[in-house]
């Protein structure tokens, strides 16, 4: 950044982004190059901001410089005029703090002829405009965003992750709550969540399998029966099923028909769309002079979460099974990322390896969050050393639980 300097000239400076983007950093970066051209500089901060010290304006790299606190802008305000008035450089970190009153210092100092360098959260965690660094945007001279790393997915993040044990912080949550990495982490605008308490869902678990006939259906049966075990509320959606003409007129050996009777629901509770031809959902619903609607599924998933405790969705064939032409099972994951875990459904067999992590790595290049791999030993393979073997692979490579290991007759 390159300054024309004009005696007696001030301006506003504002260094802004999501938290551990470096904010703090640069204003001391700034503050103490001025020192070094022997400008007169004070550096302030809100008192409630303990985090690193109690005085100095700290960054979470631990770069500090003195810093002066204070409880409000009226006391900020005395101080500079008691101690500091022929400050040339004031420097402000985590100015949000200080609420909308700051705006009108900034410019008292700026128009006398003062260098104000600000720095504060642009977004509060809700990713709404935090005042009132707002109207100090529209009022600076110079503006300077910086972005994070997502600490879910690794692209560029600039929004403000709240995490109240573990989880993320219901939007009527205060706005102000000072913490460190304890409390907030960086996320991008896919992976920033924030719930709604008006909004009571349920979990939602999309099963996923590494392949068709991997017996999705026989660990997903066992999966909401120990749901239901707990006394939850516990329903499944198996949202496409092709293959009809295969099964009686009633579907009984379908994957809908089995959820339905373990439910105590008819097939047409689970199931939305059913088409004659055992081929991948775009091609029977096309044979069938028809197509899936994916507005359908949705609206029938997010009924269903405000419905019941826990939804499981299992989906047909593999995870790059296409449901309509350009959209796959897998782009219904994305677009509930935010709310869902993947549980993933994986034969014990020779090829599993490879076919599992090649799954674990698409969830995980498209940020969806993996509850775990459940292994059906549907083959009843008697050699326990080679199923041992590809678990303890996939959990070591892939860095996943493994939630059950399913001996088919059980």
């Amino acid at each position: 950044m390159h300054f024309l300097l004009t005696e007696g000239m001030g301006w506003i400076e504002v260094i802004t982004g999501g938290m551990f983007s470096g904010k703090s950093e640069e204003l001391i970066r700034r503050l103490i190059r001025s020192k070094y051209a022997s400008q007169k500089v004070v550096a302030f901060k809100h008192s409630i901001d303990k985090r690193y010290d109690e005085s100095n304006v700290v960054s979470h790299s631990s770069i500090f410089i003195e810093g002066v606190p204070a409880a409000s802008v009226k006391e900020m305000e005395k101080i500079f005029y008691e101690k500091y008035s022929d400050a040339e450089v004031i420097g402000i970190d985590e100015v949000q703090f200080f609420g909308e009153p700051v705006v009108e210092f900034c410019e008292k100092l700026s128009d006398m002829g003062k260098r104000v360098i600000v720095a504060g959260l642009d977004q509060d965690f809700r990713g709404e405009p935090f005042e009132p660094i707002d109207s100090l945007l529209a009022k600076a001279e110079y503006v300077d965003k910086l972005s994070a790393i997502c600490a879910v997915c690794g692209n560029p993040a600039s929004r403000t992750q709240r995490l109240v044990n573990g989880e993320p912080a219901y939007y009527n949550d205060p706005v102000v709550l000072v913490g460190a990495s304890e409390s907030y982490e960086a996320r991008c605008r896919k992976c920033h969540v924030v719930k709604r308490e008006d909004n009571k869902e349920g979990k939602l678990y999309f099963i996923v399998g590494t392949d068709t006939d991997i017996g999705k259906t026989y660990a997903g049966l066992k999966l909401v029966k120990q749901e239901m075990d707990k006394g939850l509320k516990v329903t499944a959606i198996k949202p496409v099923e092709t293959g009809s003409e295969t099964f009686p007129e009633n579907l009984e050996g379908s994957d809908s028909y089995a959820y339905a009777r373990l439910l105590g629901k008819n097939v047409e509770d689970v199931n939305i769309f059913f088409y004659k031809k055992p081929m991948s959902p775009d091609a029977a619903a096309e044979a069938d002079e028809t197509s899936v609607d994916i507005k359908t599924i949705k609206e029938k998933i997010d009924k269903e979460l405000l419905e019941n405790d826990v939804v499981f969705v299992e989906g047909a064939g593999g995870l790059l099974v296409p449901f309509v032409e350009n959209y796959m099972y897998l782009d219904l994951l994305v677009d509930y990322r935010k709310k869902s875990e993947v549980i993933l459904i994986s034969g014990n067999v020779l090829g599993t390896i490879n076919h599992t992590l090649l799954t674990i790595d698409v969830l995980k290049r498209n940020d969806i969050k993996i509850k775990g791999v459940v292994f059906n030993n549907k083959e009843n393979i008697e050699d326990k050393k080679f199923l041992k073997n590809n678990v303890e692979t996939v959990k070591r490579i892939g860095k996943v639980e493994i939630l059950a290991e399913n001996e088919y007759g059980e």
